[in-house]
This record gives C-alpha cells, sequence and structure tokens, in this order.
C-alpha cells in the first residue's frame, strides 16, 4: 500500500518548468481571520487559523517535475481541458470532526478509518464517529500555504488545466484576505498559481460559489463577487477562456427562484463568465437567459447508458440557446472516480473498480462533446471523489485521470 503520494513516471507528462522555490516565494497570504460558516449539512469549512510559512513534511510534497520536451507540451495543448473541482477545509481540526474522536490523529503513517466490502462499496467505519474511508500520510493540510502549492504543482503535471475552487465569502462588504479562512486560503491558492505559472508554468483557476447546501441571500452573494472583483479582477491566475471573463459557477443555481438569479446575472455578467449548476430537469428558456453556460455536479453518476443520455441531452438542451454576445452557450462535463459518502449518511455507492468507472464515464460523457470537463473532485475525500494520492488508492485515480487526458490528445482516451 502506498505510503506517500509520489508523481509516476510514465504517463504523468509535466505541464511546464518548475521552480520550486519561486512557486513556495509566492505563497504567503494575509493574516487569519474567522472561519466561514460550512455548507448547511454538508461538509464543515476551516476552523483554525493558517499558521506561519513552512514547508510540508517531505513524505507529502512530490518530487521536482523537468520541463516537458516540444512534444509533450504540444501533447498537452492537445488534451481536453479538465479543471477538478478543489475544496479548502482539509485542516487539523476539520480532520478530527470526520475522523472522530478515538482516530490516532498523531500516528504517520495513519490507520485506514474503515474497511470496504470486496466490491468497494459497503463501509465499515473502524472509529465511533468516523465518516471517512481514507486519509492522507501526514494527514492533509491547508493552513499550510506550501501544501497548497503542492497541490498546484502536483495537480499541473498530472495535465489538469486547473481548479474550480469551492469558495464563498463572508457575504459582508469590505472584506479582504484577513475576513475569513476561505479567503485567507484562496489567496493561497491564487498566490500559489501565479507563482507557478510565473515560474513557467501553465495552470489556472475557475471559481465554484459556494452557494448549493446554504443558500444565499442575494445580497451577500453580491457582496461575495465585487469582493472577488475587487481582488482578483486582474489576476492572471484566472482562466479567462471563457469569453474573455473568469469562470463562476452558481453551485446549486437550481434551488434558487428565478427573480434572484436575474438579479445577479443582470449585475455581474459583465464581469464574470457565468455557468448554472442545473440538470436535464431545471434547465429552461429563462434560466438559459441568465447564464453563460451549465454544468451539473452529478458526483454520485453511475455508469450506464441512461447516465449518458441525460448528460448529452442536458449537452443539446445548453446549447440550443445563444448568449448575448452570439455565441453558443457552453456545457462542461462532469467525471469522477468512483462515489461513496455512505459513512456521512449517503445512501449510494459508486466503486472506482480500478479506474474503470472514471474511464466509461469519460467515454460515455465524451458523446455529449463537452466544451470542457469538470472533475468531481481533487479532495472531497468525505464523499469519496477526490483524485488526489491518499493512502487507500494512492497513485492510482492520478494516473488513471493522467492516461486518460493524454490518451485522448492522441484521439481516443487509453
Amino acid at each position: 500500500m502506498r505510503r506517500s503520494p509520489v508523481l509516476p513516471t510514465g504517463m504523468r507528462l509535466a505541464m511546464c518548468a518548475l521552480v520550486v522555490s519561486a512557486a513556495l516565494a509566492g505563497c504567503t497570504a494575509g493574516a487569519s481571520g474567522t472561519g466561514d460558516s460550512p455548507p448547511a449539512g454538508g461538509t464543515a469549512g476551516p476552523t483554525s487559523a493558517p499558521p506561519a510559512t513552512s514547508a510540508p513534511p517531505a513524505t507529502s510534497a512530490p518530487p521536482a517535475t523537468s520541463a516537458p520536451t516540444t512534444t509533450e507540451y504540444l501533447e498537452a495543448s492537445a488534451a481536453p481541458r479538465m479543471f477538478a473541482f478543489y475544496y479548502l477545509w482539509w485542516d487539523p481540526a476539520h480532520w478530527r470532526a470526520r475522523l472522530g474522536p478515538s482516530y490516532p490523529l498523531g500516528r504517520i503513517p495513519g490507520p485506514l478509518p474503515a474497511l470496504l466490502g470486496a466490491g468497494g462499496c459497503q463501509p465499515a467505519s473502524l472509529y465511533p464517529g468516523n465518516q471517512l474511508t481514507d486519509v492522507s500520510a501526514p494527514l492533509y493540510d491547508q493552513s499550510n500555504p506550501a501544501q497548497i502549492a503542492t497541490d498546484v504543482r502536483e495537480a499541473a503535471s498530472a495535465g489538469l488545466a486547473g481548479f474550480a475552487v469551492a469558495w464563498a465569502g463572508t457575504g459582508g462588504s469590505g472584506q479582504s484576505a484577513s475576513s475569513s479562512l476561505y479567503n485567507t486560503r484562496l489567496a493561497m491558492l491564487v498566490n500559489a498559481v501565479e507563482a507557478y505559472d510565473a515560474a513557467g508554468g501553465h495552470f489556472a483557476l475557475w471559481i465554484s460559489y459556494m452557494s448549493s447546501s446554504r443558500i444565499r441571500t442575494e445580497e451577500a452573494m453580491s457582496n461575495d463577487f465585487a469582493y472577488l472583483r475587487a481582488a482578483y479582477g486582474s489576476s492572471p491566475a484566472f482562466d479567462r477562456s471563457n469569453g474573455g471573463l473568469p469562470t463562476l459557477i452558481v453551485m446549486g443555481s437550481r434551488k434558487y427562484p428565478l427573480g434572484i438569479l436575474n438579479q445577479l446575472s443582470g449585475v455581474w455578467r459583465k464581469d464574470f463568465y457565468l455557468v448554472g449548476d442545473e440538470n436535464w430537469r431545471t434547465w429552461s428558456a429563462s434560466r438559459a437567459a441568465v447564464f453563460d453556460g451549465d454544468q451539473y455536479y452529478w458526483s454520485s453518476e453511475p455508469p450506464g447508458a441512461a447516465s449518458y443520455s441525460d448528460i448529452a441531452r442536458l449537452a443539446a438542451m445548453v446549447r440550443s440557446e445563444r448568449n448575448p454576445d452570439g455565441n453558443v452557450k457552453k456545457f462542461f462535463s462532469p467525471l469522477a472516480p468512483g462515489y461513496d459518502k455512505q459513512l456521512a449518511g449517503g445512501t449510494n455507492c459508486v466503486p472506482r473498480a480500478g479506474g474503470q468507472t472514471m474511464r466509461e464515464l469519460y467515454r460515455g460523457n465524451a458523446a455529449a462533446h463537452p466544451d470542457a470537463w469538470l472533475v468531481i473532485s481533487w479532495n472531497e475525500i468525505t464523499e469519496g471523489t477526490y483524485v488526489m494520492p491518499l493512502e487507500r488508492y494512492g497513485t492510482q485515480s492520478l494516473d488513471t485521470l493522467t492516461s486518460i487526458i493524454y490518451g485522448a490528445s492522441r484521439g481516443g482516451a487509453s
């Protein structure tokens, strides 16, 4: 069993030249503040302040990567653009809340917190109060800016175009990077991406606005969007390939009245490429008028003709409408390695099947010809959708994703 996340050397191609010292030097952020409220009924938010900048333990960092050859760079450019949902809440307090009071947090490497059935589901917790089936060694800590910089390097070297970072501000006016831990960690991430790109890299950010588990007011959302515009409107860390604007996904948009969405769109569509979180049951002409594109966060999508048909139908519905600039609306497809939230109250499970689930979902959803892909996820460990290397699966899921990306750049997923 793999005990530390180390990048493989075969299919994993370097996206760019990497200067580690430059990446780490750019990761300082504002002082810590109070944590933002966690999503109601979902995963809790950060609960501890970030420490001073220091390198993560040596066992958690991937080795430095070399500059790509011309062939490798061309292959990476031809690969399908994939952004992975990235969450900011992992720190010691959050691990304790998810693993329960009896789990030995200080043990390195830590024991797996649960057993899985022969089919990859039916988890059985080994510790009272535990909600997870996997852990990292040592425990993954995003209160350390160097860990966030490591995530950027590792994701980029795997072939990902960037992160769709799950974020929400305080909802108040006059925010800063020190107003909440989500704001602080977003600043860390932006600094890490800017430093990585300044050193020759190619990595970018979208915003996945956390408005699903916790329903927010129009005022709070507008205040958060204003903070984004003021703090990062000119930041090179944000992808602007969609309409020349930063991409902002309004998560759970299907849960909001059309009136609120119309207000948000009327004010903020000039500043952000607004993407909905609608499915084939909720997308309509009136909602199409609000958004520039759509994605559906289907973390538990099962492989099969029925789900592929639903994705293709949604893509066709989205593209049947045009934006005010005359361009067809874009559709971004989900892609997950599997799903298992049973220990945290979920009822279903999609086993990883040694990478076969992700390969089948890619082949099936590719029939919709998505404009880009949204991988669910880099680090949503509670729902079991993570691709980052942890104890149970090692680099299996990330290796599978890399083979899909570079296989597609050569004419078909491998």
